[in-house]
């Protein structure tokens, strides 16, 4: 078994790196090369920058291209198994279907974990880099960090009400000053005081407030208690580093710091159902090599000769884009909170899962 084994993998190591490079090769061909193209033409971007773009654009890539050559792989190389006969010499030498296929599914679940790990620790600050590059080039300067229009309403848990709403003109989170600032803090659901202040800083203890005012509320009046030139809020406001994430993309996160980022919105009140349709993703899409890589086996595995690799590429592009159809309506939906977050990233997987499923016991009574 161990000779078969390794005779096996041989013959999947070839197509998955031939899947690889088409797959990659269509991205870049009806994509990127695009978008470098504009950036050269439209931005004058030099052509130093477009490489250095070229590369930090693919981990992106091959997130996306692994799974589809786990697909096309698993089925040319069992297509070309099963065409010389080699699948029925093995069955007849009393191996099962079960045995034969399971160097695709270790090969396929290897592959979703190193996606993964490029999704993680790649994907992300080769985003970022990118939006730097990309924005340093359109306005001939550094990308800065602060947001504008800042608006925070974290929601008590027990209660659903807000803690406090705050808005800032202007959020810097490289030193962590706002500027224009605004807090409305509540007791018992109802407004109790309004600060108003010009600036405030984040110190060692917290927030601190400069050249302001707080104004107490009652149901008929509105009057200034304090003018204060620095003033320590009482509200557990959100530090620089957790209000910083509030504006951040999404594809440039981590899984940890998407967490966070979903915690933040729901603490706002928010529902957060497409960022936790993005952060189920994050796993769906690289394990889709494993899923893939089921549905493949028994696919390839045919008593009569096969086509050769354009069938396997056609079956691939047909499944493919069942595969992509599926996971576009489930993210829709997902986001829209019509279905569970986490249902509308796995939909995909978890039909082709069943489908994969189904075959393999079907071949394996034939």
């Amino acid at each position: 078994m161990k000779t078969i084994n390794k005779y096996i993998y041989k013959e999947l190591i070839a197509p998955f790196f031939f899947g690889v490079a088409a797959f990659t090769g269509i991205f870049i061909g009806t994509d990127l090369i695009f978008e470098l193209t504009e950036f050269y033409t439209e931005w004058g971007v030099d052509v130093f920058t477009l490489i250095r773009l070229f590369f930090l654009s693919l981990p992106e890539i091959i997130v996306l291209t692994f799974p589809m050559a786990s697909l096309l792989g698993t089925i040319m190389a069992y297509n070309r198994l099963s065409g010389d006969s080699e699948i029925t010499a093995m069955r007849a030498g009393g191996i099962s279907i079960i045995s034969l296929v399971l160097p695709a599914l270790i090969m396929g679940l290897v592959t979703s974990g190193v996606t993964i790990g490029i999704s993680e620790f790649l994907v992300p600050n080769a985003n970022y880099q990118v939006e730097q590059i990309m924005y340093r080039a359109r306005h001939g300067e550094q990308r800065p960090e602060t947001q504008y229009d800042l608006f925070l309403t974290p929601m008590d848990s027990s209660t659903r009400r807000p803690d406090y709403m705050l808005y800032a003109h202007s959020f810097n989170g490289d030193n962590g000053v706002m500027k224009d600032v605004v807090i409305q803090s509540f007791e018992d659901g109802r407004p109790d005081s309004v600060l108003e202040a010009e600036s405030a800083e984040w110190l060692s203890d917290g927030w601190h407030f400069y050249n302001g005012t707080v104004y107490f509320l009652d149901q008929e009046n509105r009057q200034p208690a304090l003018k204060f030139s620095t003033y320590r809020s009482r509200e557990e406001i959100h530090s620089p580093s957790q209000t910083g994430k509030l504006g951040k993309d999404i594809d440039e996160m981590n899984i940890r710091e998407l967490n966070e980022y979903i915690a933040l919105k729901e603490k706002q009140g928010s529902t957060a159902y497409e960022e936790r349709v993005e952060l189920h993703n994050r796993f769906s899409i690289p394990l889709a090599s494993f899923i893939f890589a089921l549905l493949a086996a028994p696919l390839g595995i045919k008593p009569q000769r096969s086509a050769g690799s354009a069938t396997g590429f056609g079956i691939s592009i047909i499944i493919i884009f069942i595969y992509y159809v599926l996971m576009t309506v489930g993210d829709a939906l997902g986001s829209q909170g019509s279905i569970q977050p986490w249902f509308g990233a796995w939909l995909q997987n978890i039909v082709i899962f069943i489908v994969g499923i189904g075959l393999l016991i079907k071949t394996a009574r034939q």
